[in-house]
């Protein structure tokens, strides 16, 4: 198959907390209820897996089939990207490190980013703890002292946030998300507001121990980072992270016409307006891959996207 621009359709997971919002904020149909979270990206074998339009494929396949569209070092496609508008607050949970999480779950670790699209004036998030050791963490944690352990944030709209493994966190009510990560499905609960699962009438899991063994103690997370953006060819773009070996974020703004330059493949997500992109026409909630090597995209229309990619880990010469 020649290379071409292809729309990737979402996936969709039932979440506790989920509802209705995402589908009419995005404008998507699904019989999954209640929405919780929809991957825009993801690519998991026999697992969550995005299908491609009009190919009658996975996302997953594409990238076993055609590695030069990707030309990555990994196994299976290494970033995920989704969006989240909870109707409740998520559980308190954290990702683990690649090397616990091959080691007692068989995956890989899933560090991650978010840029909080709107909030609420009362809008929070989860963020890191009080503890100064991890006795003390475990010992607040046994005995459910949450309002002396965990740490709080207000939400700020457009800013970014980064999330490294170990890290505690959750996306507050009603606080819309834009996520990037790897591209992996492992989650440690440590408290989860002791609701029932509808499905199940059980509590769901938690993982203190492993939230224990995994938690970053002392606490040095930096919480919300402002990015400037800069204007180039008819573009207002800002460029949020660029880490070989886990993930490239950039976001950009394109009002009537602009030109971007892509050096590596990418996943363009639209979280506003409409238009075309090298006339591939996208619109709000739409998600694009674009395959290494085609080069600059002219861009018209009024569009607020996301473009996540992903660089080569360099190795280093013998």
């Amino acid at each position: 198959m020649k290379k071409q621009i292809l729309k990737v359709l979402p996936f969709f997971e039932a979440r506790i907390w989920g509802g209705k919002r995402m589908l009419e904020t995005f404008n998507y149909e699904t019989d999954v209820f209640p929405v919780g979270e929809v991957y825009n990206v993801v690519a998991l074998p026999n697992g969550a897996d995005c299908l491609i339009e009009g190919k009658d494929m996975t996302l997953s396949t594409l990238y076993k089939d055609y590695p030069e569209w990707f030309n990555c070092d990994t196994e299976q496609l290494p970033i995920r990207v989704n969006l989240l508008d909870p109707l409740a607050d998520l559980s308190v949970q954290l990702h683990p490190d690649d090397a616990y999480a091959l080691q007692y779950d068989n995956s890989r670790g899933k560090p991650e980013a978010w840029v909080i699209l709107d909030t609420p004036e009362d809008g929070k998030i989860e963020f890191g703890h009080h503890a100064k050791t991890k006795e003390e963490f475990a010992n607040l944690a046994h005995n459910k002292e949450w309002g002396n352990l965990l740490k709080y944030l207000p939400a700020k709209k457009d800013y970014f946030i980064d999330i490294p493994a170990g890290t505690l966190h959750a996306i507050g009510r009603d606080v819309l998300t834009y996520n990037i990560s790897r591209n992996a499905d492992l989650t440690y609960r440590l408290f989860d507001y002791d609701r029932i699962e509808v499905k199940t009438g059980k509590k769901r899991e938690l993982h203190i121990d492993k939230v224990v063994d995994n938690v970053l103690v002392p606490d040095t997370s930096k919480g919300f980072v402002w990015y400037d953006s800069y204007l180039k060819d008819g573009c207002e773009i800002t460029d949020y992270w660029d880490e070989p070996g886990l993930y490239t974020l950039s976001r950009i703004k394109v009002q009537e016409q602009g030109y971007y330059e892509m050096n590596r493949f990418a996943f363009i997500t639209v979280v506003e307006g409409k238009g075309e992109i090298s006339g591939t026409r996208i619109k709000k909630g739409e998600t694009i891959l674009v395959p290494e090597g085609l080069g600059e995209l002219k861009i018209t229309g009024n569009i607020d996207a996301f473009i996540a990619s992903y660089k080569n880990e360099k190795k280093e010469v013998e």
